[in-house]
């Protein structure tokens, strides 16, 4: 029998051949004038070429015309359709996701709010009294001057809207979706929340002013479009910053009623502000798959209009029960099908053990970190003209990434790895609850080692003797690196570096002092399991999590330090345990005790039954030197060349190996 995800629905006359899309994402390449290129035509075409019913752009710049420098500041790139200059674009666009079978729509955003420096109302938000600080201020110490949108502005925004989805829909586009979501990111949000919205114009006030923005583009389309061209809207079903922004229960009263009564044909759900709770967006790691999904079940009970879910849906049986118990009605897939594309293809061929999950680091969604070919300029996976003996000496994700290419390009691989198992440091990562998502590249990478044609040698450390008697072409060297304990620490009962603490957790006791800023998650994790934490390091708060991707290291900072957000939620809350020490020099660490002082001259002494040391790493490069001369080719990829992070090793793994 056919699962519910894979038969046809339909929207207001669009028909899509099932009901998995890919949802409206910022990240979408694109020019710095905001037009399109081959680039942008590739990113949308992946998804319907890899099974994807719907294909739905970002949020395109409606109009005005952007201000180019307020988008590289931010470090986006936008798509625009606020000319007719940029129709043929888009009708190429369409013309590459038609060509699988898959339908088109356009997501339509204008000036922007907040974020981009239009607000309904001036800040502070929502209000003097209970003021909160947005993730530029919190993250990057900027503060992003705002103006007050006009009246006359307002009517050149809505006429903008109108004009796009003509364009839209003339470039062969099959919908278009307005973007009412997402907080202090839209002008329709930051108007339709009372957080934002304190005007006494028609446009302030009572939900029904407040909405009026919104539903008067919403008609404006509809005359524009026709009654037979399906409009969609992207609403939050939460903001996520409490009682004085949008919650679900004004979401159900008002905003379904009135997006209804203007005119739209289905409900995009969402939740978060992307500048106060951007854990309702950038969804990290640390939460379920699906965690909103039963926000997002309460709008659909209270529309008959068709309900989109989203939000951290890996697995195609979730999305699909998600359906089965009539809490949406299609499912959206983003991240997922950033990390592979074809995800419905490979499960309609029932190659599941195929699919490369996403682990919901983060790190970029675009270019994926561990999909080379994702929204890049990449050099073309092609059969090698001359096949080579190629050797691999590591088997963490450097090396595993590195065998799998050379294989399919055609040579003989054989990978060598000094432990029992593979996945190296982020197989590590993998064993702590809230990290467990880095386990997903291991798992991808692990099962291609034994799909392909790879001698994968285990327990067996290669050195010159090994490499000399296998006799290869090419050696890669994926040796990794190695965290190292400081001096003062070598030696001491009850002291490991952050690897080991991951691997030996039992040996773990109930007072661990981690040193290390950067293990933050970690913390966490053993203060969550009832350990007693302290987490201390020589930088500032600057320096907490400080090599982590935006949301992890928000949501990190709620709930380590006193930054001033909203915090309506249990993941919102301040933590007192572990608690966290800055500016911390160590004098000395004997008898489980170790001695600091901070930057103002206070000494401090600290009990522990566990010291994890998360410091400084140095690269495993000693054999590369050695092989000079011995072997004709031999090139370092991942920490042994120098300490990076996995989208730098997956990326350096690709490039190296695909010109082999």
């Amino acid at each position: 029998m056919t699962k519910k995800i894979f038969e046809p629905f339909e929207i207001n006359g669009m028909v899509l051949k099932n009901r998995l899309g890919f949802p409206p994402f910022l990240n979408m390449p694109a020019e710095e004038d905001c037009s399109t290129n081959d680039q942008t035509v590739r990113w949308f075409e992946d998804r319907a070429k890899g099974g994807a019913g719907l294909v739905m752009t970002g949020a395109v710049v409606a109009g005005p015309e952007p201000d180019y420098n307020i988008l590289k500041m931010l470090g986006l790139t936008r798509v625009g359709l606020y000319d007719d200059k940029f129709i043929q674009g888009f009708t190429r666009i369409a013309d590459a996701v038609h060509a699988h079978g898959a339908k088109f729509g356009v997501q339509l955003e204008g000036l922007g709010g907040p974020l981009s420096g239009k607000g309904p109302s001036l800040p502070p938000y929502p209000d003097a009294e209970t003021e909160t600080d947005d993730f530029l201020k919190i993250l990057f110490n900027f503060e992003f001057p705002i103006l007050e949108v006009t009246i006359e502005e307002i009517e050149a925004v809505k006429q903008s809207f109108a004009d796009a989805a003509l364009r839209a829909k003339k470039a062969g586009a099959d919908c278009v979706e307005l973007h009412c979501a997402h907080g202090g990111a839209t002008l329709n949000c930051s108007f339709i929340s009372p957080y934002y919205n304190r005007r006494t114009d028609q446009y302030g006030g009572s939900w029904e002013n407040r909405l009026r923005l919104s539903t008067e583009i919403i008609q404006g389309i509809r005359k524009a479009v026709g009654d037979d061209f399906p409009i969609l809207a992207r609403i939050d079903s939460d903001q996520l910053v409490g009682e004085k922004g949008i919650t679900l229960q004004d979401t159900i009263e008002h905003v379904v009623p009135a997006l209804e009564k203007a005119g739209i044909d289905c409900f995009d759900v969402t939740q978060g502000d992307i500048t106060r709770s951007q854990q309702g967006i950038l969804i990290p790691m640390y939460y379920e798959h699906g965690c909103f999904m039963d926000m997002t079940a309460e709008v659909k009970k209270a529309t008959k209009l068709p309900v989109i879910g989203v939000g951290r849906i890996l697995d195609i049986d979730m999305a699909n029960q998600f359906l089965e118990d009539g809490k949406a009605d299609l499912i959206y897939m983003g991240r997922q099908l950033t990390a592979d594309p074809e995800t419905p293809n490979k499960y309609l061929a029932g190659k599941t053990d195929e699919i490369r999950k996403c682990m919901a680091c983060n790190m970029a969604c675009g270019p994926c970190p561990i999909n080379y070919e994702i929204h890049r300029e990449h050099i073309p996976l092609t059969q090698a003209e001359t096949v080579k003996k190629v050797l691999v000496l590591g088997g963490g994700v450097a090396g595993m990434e590195s065998a799998r290419i050379a294989s399919l390009r055609g040579h003989q691989v054989t990978l060598m790895e000094k432990s029992s198992r593979l996945g190296g440091m982020v197989a590590s990562l993998a064993k702590t609850p809230m990290t467990t998502e880095f386990g997903n590249l291991v798992e991808y990478l692990s099962t291609q080692m034994e799909k392909r044609d790879i001698d994968v040698k285990m327990d067996q450390e290669g050195g010159i003797a090994e490499v000399e008697a296998l006799n290869p072409d090419v050696v890669l060297l994926t040796t990794g690196s190695t965290m190292q304990i400081p001096a003062e620490a070598q030696d001491e009962p009850g002291v490991m570096h952050h690897i080991e603490a991951l691997e030996r957790q039992d040996e773990i006791g109930q007072k661990v002092v981690i040193w290390g800023l950067v293990a933050a998650d970690f913390a966490i994790s053993l203060a969550k399991a009832g350990k007693d934490v302290v987490l201390m390091g020589r930088g500032g708060v600057e320096t907490l999590a400080k090599y982590y991707p935006q949301s992890r290291k928000w949501f990190i900072l709620r709930q380590l330090t006193d930054i001033r957000v909203p915090r309506v939620t249990p993941e919102g809350e301040r933590l007192s345990n572990p608690e966290v020490l800055y500016g911390i020099n160590v004098e000395d660490i004997s008898n489980n005790e170790i001695k600091t002082v901070n930057n103002e001259g206070t000494q401090r002494t600290i009990p522990y039954d566990t010291l994890i040391v998360s410091r400084e790493r140095t690269p495993n490069d000693q054999l590369y030197e050695a092989l000079q001369g011995k072997v004709s080719e031999v090139h370092k990829i991942g920490d042994c060349s120098g300490i990076e992070e996995i989208q730098e090793a997956i990326l350096a793994a690709n490039e190296i190996t695909r010109t082999i």
